[in-house]
């Protein structure tokens, strides 16, 4: 996504904008709706009382990263593969209810996330998060800045880390900000964005992790799932790649990948979701679908875009003409010019 911060005086304060919402006025729920269609598909559900509708928002930019809280009345929001090719998908966020639940759909498992415990969604994946109502401090992350320190992250979307000493830090420098952001200065702004960027890295830290079910000899799933990664545009990838590479047994290989359907689909799967970042991503330069889909290794485009659509209901060229629309409109995480109407900055006094 194209999180572009605000132009501001490096000798100044950092950027701070709040807004209000209210049913019945101009700024009601379908304003809000505008508001975050950045980053999620917003909707009242079913049941809920629309005109009991309210919501109260303020933003932080900071180099990197933005935080953010928000008190909004029940609430669904969803990000769909339309969404994300049409809107961008440069962003991860954490996001820690100060109070109350909210249920986490990802990766076709919902879970039920509980005040304090901080949840991982990867805008570059379709998610579903629904609560009776909002109160929390969301943090918005550039992937690139997250993948210099955590480079494998297809695993982060929906990832909960429990209430720790690790996710208790990360929430304390959240509030930190949103109550001295007011008065931060950018230069100290770099250094509280690098700090809060190692924090995030380190409460992701077990998805690198060994799992404990591999015995002391046994092939680590996370580095071959990393080595996949970083060979995706290679043709030579297949299991006989990565039997050579760690030397291990077909039949090792085979049972690591058992419960992903197997190692051939997984590196498909892989390789289709590296070809939707890259064709939904607004920074990228556009690329021809037939030379993606020959370095991704398949035989022919048409076969491509059969698979491609069937992972993601959209062809290729759906994907990528719904992002070159974003880019011309500019869409960037809650400071295009659609949401910019609703911020009022927030004064140091």
């Amino acid at each position: 996504m194209n999180a572009r911060q605000p132009d501001v005086d490096p000798a100044g304060l950092i950027e701070c904008y709040a807004a209000r919402f209210r049913a019945g006025g101009r700024d009601d729920a379908a304003a809000y709706a505008r508001f975050v269609m950045a980053a999620f598909d917003f909707e009242i559900p079913a049941g809920a009382a629309p005109e009991a509708f309210a919501a109260d928002s303020g933003l932080f930019f900071l180099p990197d990263v933005t935080v953010s809280w928000s008190r909004v009345t029940a609430s669904r929001f969803t990000r769909t593969t339309r969404t994300i090719a049409a809107r961008g998908t440069d962003q991860v966020l954490v996001v820690c209810y100060r109070d109350g639940w909210f249920d986490l759909t990802a990766g076709g498992t919902t879970r039920r996330v509980a005040a304090g415990e901080l949840a991982f969604v990867d805008l570059s994946q379709e998610i579903v998060i629904e609560a009776p109502r909002v109160d929390n401090l969301s943090l918005a992350i550039s992937r690139r800045r997250l993948e210099s320190m955590m480079p494998h992250l297809d695993g982060a979307n929906g990832f909960v880390r429990p209430v720790d000493a690790l996710s208790k830090m990360l929430r304390g420098m959240m509030e930190d900000i949103v109550a001295l952001g007011p008065t931060m200065p950018v230069v100290d702004a770099r250094g509280i964005a690098d700090a809060t960027l190692r924090l995030v890295a380190a409460c992701l830290e077990p998805l690198a992790r060994p799992s404990s079910a591999a015995g002391r000899n046994s092939v680590s799933l996370v580095a071959v799932r990393a080595f996949v990664e970083q060979h995706l545009l290679d043709p030579a990838l297949g299991p006989q790649a990565l039997i050579d590479a760690f030397g291990t047994t077909r039949s090792t290989l085979y049972r690591l990948f058992e419960p992903m359907g197997g190692v051939t689909a997984y590196i498909a799967q892989r390789r289709l979701h590296h070809a939707f970042r890259l064709l939904s991503d607004t920074r990228q330069p556009r690329v021809r679908i037939s030379r993606l889909a020959a370095e991704l290794g398949f035989s022919h485009p048409s076969a491509f875009t059969r698979a491609f659509k069937e992972t993601f209901g959209l062809s290729p060229k759906a994907v990528q003409a719904l992002a070159r629309h974003s880019r011309e409109r500019d869409v960037q995480l809650m400071i295009s010019s659609e949401p910019m109407q609703y911020l009022r900055p927030i004064g140091a006094g």
